[in-house]
């Protein structure tokens, strides 16, 4: 009795030669795309962190003239625009 199923393809040396080195080229385009997409996301952090930087000199800017003049409407509009302002995270949600 013979066996069942398809033979194997008898492959030659340069046909597995080929499939290893697009296996190579496959390999390192996903390693390629890996650092591209980490670098977009260490980028995408350190623009958030240089946000809050910014909120934050601006809280301190505020407290600062709190402490020496009081509540003035300078500061009462500087709250305003910083309440409205749509890229400050609103913490109370």
């Amino acid at each position: 009795m013979g066996k069942r199923g398809r033979k194997p393809i008898k492959s030659d040396l340069n046909t597995r030669l080929e499939k290893s080195r697009e296996s190579a080229r496959q390999c390192r385009h996903r390693k390629k795309l890996r650092y591209e997409y980490l670098e977009e996301l260490v980028g995408d952090r350190e623009k958030a962190i240089v946000q809050l930087q910014y909120e934050l000199e601006r809280l301190r800017s505020i407290c600062q003239q709190l402490d020496q003049f009081g509540m003035i409407n300078e500061i009462q509009q500087e709250l305003i625009q910083w309440k409205d302002d749509p890229d400050v995270v609103n913490l109370n949600q």
